[in-house]
């Protein structure tokens, strides 16, 4: 009895599993089989999980920031926008987009879940030592100083118009 097993990346960035047995099979080889498969299979589960995971967390910090976001166009300071993300996060754009950009950041403690920093044009929102792990090294958002927009990337950031 043999059995080839062969674990192979599609041409779609997927991993697909083969299994080639052949008729006469022995029961260690059976069980050998199944357990790699096993494996195999609780493997991919964990990094799908754990992506997807990230990938949600991405996705709620950039609806709590956007959700935070209060702009307002004024008389002396054109518009300013505002994001308060409970007692973690305050800090506030003033002329947004104009020539006088002033970015105040009233409250931002990187012992804190989540805290901001400026970043080549952006205002970034990153997570601080109080944030629970399971987050990625791109996690968090960006916020222009062209247009007080959050964006999920530096670059959609810094092509912000």
């Amino acid at each position: 009895m043999s059995s080839n097993m062969a674990l192979n990346l599609t041409p779609f960035g997927h991993w697909a599993l083969s299994l080639k047995v052949s008729h006469h099979r022995s029961r260690h080889a059976d069980h050998l089989a199944s357990l790699i498969f096993r494996s195999v299979t609780i493997i991919t589960a964990a990094l799908f999980c754990c992506t997807a995971n990230a990938q949600s967390l991405q996705e709620k910090l950039f609806q709590r920031v956007t959700s935070a976001a209060d702009s307002k166009q004024t008389i002396n300071n054109g518009v300013v926008c505002e994001y308060t993300i409970g007692k973690t996060l305050s800090l506030s754009i003033k002329d947004v987009g104009g020539n006088d950009t002033v970015i105040g950041f009233a409250y931002s403690n990187i012992n804190e879940e989540l805290y901001a920093v400026l970043y080549f044009g952006c205002v970034v929102v990153v997570p601080g030592r109080a944030h629970p792990p399971g987050y990625d090294r791109n996690y968090g958002v960006h916020i222009s100083t062209k247009n007080g927009l959050v964006y999920k990337t530096h670059d959609e950031c810094l092509s912000a118009k």
